[in-house]
């Protein structure tokens, strides 16, 4: 599975209709023991870091999600590979419609992947999204 591949999986799962992101279909694309990292800024103006497993992401995902339309897409793919070990910078945009709110915005993945022998599993993802003073470098 190239790289590509490995990211569309990942965004198709998180993009499917509320209620039917079918998680176990990429499960095999994480290592048992992966770390999922989402950081931001609280309401407060607090940095933030909430650190997860793929089964905690997949309850925290699923309870954020739910009822929501959420799609998201890649916009731009980097990776540095050397030996068994990948760094992938996936770029993506993102929109995001419930009953009471809509609003779409961008951010950026950075994956760590190693190779196990059986092919490419993704160790960790840290993200954040683009927000009021913190925009997407130009790296045309």
């Amino acid at each position: 599975m190239s790289f590509q591949e490995l990211t569309a999986a990942i965004y198709t799962v998180v993009s499917a209709p509320p209620e039917t992101r079918d998680w176990e279909s990429v499960r095999p694309l994480y290592h048992p023991r992966a770390t999922m990292v989402r950081t931001g800024i609280d309401s407060a103006g607090k940095r933030y870091a909430k650190v997860m497993s793929f089964d905690e992401y997949i309850v925290n995902v699923s309870e954020l999600l739910k009822g929501v339309t959420f799609h998201e897409v890649e916009l731009r793919q980097d990776v540095r590979e050397f030996g068994n070990v990948a760094q992938l910078t996936s770029v993506y945009e993102f929109n995001f419609k419930s009953a009471d709110k809509q609003f779409s915005g961008r951010g950026i993945n950075f994956f760590n992947l190693i190779n196990d022998g059986s092919g490419w599993k993704i160790i960790s993802i840290v993200w954040d999204n683009e927000r009021d003073g913190l925009c997407l470098p130009d790296w045309s």
